[in-house]
């Protein structure tokens, strides 16, 4: 059977606010097209980051971690470096062809 990728994180809220009113996980998975065992599931991984981060875990995201972001000045003097270069480079040209 091939696999549903459904994004259904997206409607965790609008999940927990029908399992609040008393719905089945049956009853939303019919409404949403979903098998009963995704809706468990999406439960499950949800109360289980709700339970994490009250006890103090910070979640991060998955993936490899990006770069370090440089701070402003660190990229105001990378920047600086860069139109030095570009002076310097300019000069040299104007030199050669005979300008001052």
């Amino acid at each position: 059977m091939p696999r549903k990728y459904t994004r259904i994180e997206f409607l965790s809220e609008e999940i927990f606010r029908r399992k609040a009113n008393g719905e089945t996980n049956l009853e939303i998975a019919a409404s949403y097209g979903l098998s009963k065992q995704q809706i468990k599931q999406l439960v499950t991984r949800q109360n289980r980051k709700k339970r994490l981060i009250a006890a103090g875990y910070v979640p991060r995201p998955k993936g490899r971690p990006k770069a370090n972001i440089a701070d402003d000045e660190t990229l105001r003097n990378n920047e600086l470096v860069k139109l030095r270069m570009q002076v310097d480079l300019l000069r040299n040209f104007l030199l050669e062809v005979g300008r001052r």
